[in-house]
């Protein structure tokens, strides 16, 4: 039967909330709780993940060690205390594998306590693994010094070491050789500095685009409502700074470390920095073409990195080849280069560098955010980071107790050798920020009502200062040499000859 007028009439009208009154935090709520409801919380997952990853350790160090090696000296001519009837015209090396021959220098001191090499070493056949360096003709008989420095073609990292060959008979050496195995501490400590702005410029980068992209809602569709009625984008959409600085920290770490590359793997001071000749050296070398084609990249993330935060569905896939392509620069200038299966080495170091960049980079961008703005769309940003940390988290498991294994390879690599026990370190730091984090996710998702913004941003800050210390050890076990490097390098015909394995930057240990 149709309503008749007086009936609508005594009908009481609805109140109309204006839109600019309605709360839009509602999918939030529903979100959160539905999130502590999970029967398998973030707690219990990270549990999980330790028992696995010690029960990892155990098997994985219980296998043979995978060799990896520096550029160890493998054979010589003259070999190791050789005796000779007559003075050799030149002496040659062997490396295990390519060095880089612009960094690379042999010293031969005669009996008498002078310099007989002529010139710098040249390369002795195609290979890329032979030095050789000529000899000035000398007519004193007796023990020769041969002193060596070289820097892998691969890695980057220097070993030094030296050797012995008698004209006639042994004899006492005039004068040994300058040592050519030291570092100028300065310029390894300002190197490593640089590494670690490299990190750090490369976390913000990624973070802040793995926020962007994977945590904030879009910023077309969360605006803020004004009292007259206005809508605009929140504060937080227009901000650039965060991916703005971690560039500019990646672009001067880079620049550094491409300056002082040379200067360290030659044990020089930072007043050669500027040095053209060895400027060049890094250019030609493995590490300096690496290092310039990150700068490349750099360009390429400056001309369409603000096209790549527009789109989103596009712009994630291209923003995660492009952070893959900058963790593959740190991977190419690591440990993975050398040794067997290097191509599966450079893919699981790559895979390892890109979480820890969407960890660290991730927390701080959240750090940012959560202090400049109110809005319940940052908690809620905050809670989905969680889950993308968690993968993250996962990842850098896996893919560290390959790298352990791998550098260390034994039990006795991992508590006897400085690199194993920088290995601990991490893993104990890991461990430790892993536990605190999870502890303090499950009380906050225990909560029925979401975070606010100033409570979301305490267990970041906690845990983005255990993270910076685990980057202070990554930095440090970079400069290390692993520790399946032997300590002798080569046996000859009547011993071995002690080496110095360092790796760029590295200061002696």
């Amino acid at each position: 039967m149709p309503e008749t007028p007086a009936a609508r009439s005594r009908r009481p009208a609805k109140t109309r909330v204006p839109n600019h009154r309605v709360p839009r935090v509602a999918a939030t709520d529903r979100l959160g709780s539905a999130a502590a409801t999970r029967r398998l919380g973030f707690a219990a997952v990270v549990r999980r993940l330790a028992w696995a990853a010690g029960l990892a350790v155990a098997a994985l160090l219980s296998l043979p060690a995978v060799a990896a090696a520096h550029a160890d000296l493998v054979d010589a001519s003259p070999s190791d205390r050789a005796v000779l009837s007559a003075e050799p015209q030149q002496v040659t090396l062997v490396f295990s594998e390519r060095v880089t021959l612009a960094l690379s220098t042999v010293a031969v001191v005669a009996p008498n306590g002078h310099r007989v090499d002529r010139g710098a070493p040249t390369a002795a056949g195609a290979g890329g693994d032979r030095i050789r360096v000529r000899l000035a003709p000398e007519r004193d008989r007796g023990t020769y010094v041969v002193a060596w420095r070289t820097t892998a073609a691969d890695d980057g990292h220097t070993t030094s070491g030296q050797l012995t060959f008698s004209v006639g008979a042994p004899s006492r050496t005039g004068a040994a050789p300058a040592p050519l195995g030291g570092h100028d501490r300065l310029t390894d400590a300002f190197l490593d500095t640089a590494v670690w702005l490299g990190f750090a410029g490369l976390a913000g980068l990624v973070g802040f685009a793995a926020v962007r992209l994977y945590c904030l809602p879009d910023p077309g569709a969360s605006r803020d409502h004004h009292e007259d009625g206005e809508t605009a984008p929140p504060a937080w959409a227009g901000m650039r700074w965060p991916a703005a600085a971690g560039w500019g920290l990646l672009v001067t770490g880079t620049l550094v470390q491409l300056f002082l590359y040379g200067p360290s793997a030659q044990g020089e001071s930072l007043n050669s920095a500027f040095d053209r000749s060895l400027l060049s050296s890094s250019l030609s070398s493995h590490v300096g073409h690496t290092l310039v084609a990150r700068f490349l990249l750099l360009a390429l993330i400056a001309a369409v990195g603000e096209e790549v935060l527009r789109h989103r569905r596009a712009g994630r896939a291209a923003a995660a080849v492009i952070a893959f392509a900058l963790a593959l620069t740190w991977s190419e200038t690591s440990h993975a280069p050398a040794g067997p299966v290097a191509p599966l080495a450079l893919t699981i170091t790559t895979l390892h560098v890109t979480a820890m960049a969407v960890w660290a980079g991730g927390m701080a961008c959240l750090v940012v955010l959560l202090t400049r703005g109110r809005d319940a769309a940052l908690a809620l940003a905050a809670r989905r980071f969680s889950h993308l940390a968690l993968c993250a988290v996962a990842v850098l498991a896996a893919t560290g107790l390959y790298q352990a294994y791998r550098e260390v390879g034994s039990l006795h690599g991992l508590t006897g050798t400085h690199y194993g026990r920088l290995v601990l370190t991490k893993a104990t730091l890991f461990l430790l920020v892993v536990t605190v984090a999870a502890r303090t996710h499950a009380r906050v998702r225990r909560r029925r009502e979401p975070a606010s913004p100033r409570e979301a941003r305490r267990p970041i800050l906690l845990e983005l200062a255990g993270v910076t210390a685990v980057l202070v050890v990554t930095v440090l076990l970079i400069s290390t040499a692993p520790a399946h490097v032997p300590r002798t390098t080569y046996t000859g015909s009547g011993g071995a000859s002690p080496a110095a394995p360092q790796a760029p930057g590295a200061s002696p240990r």
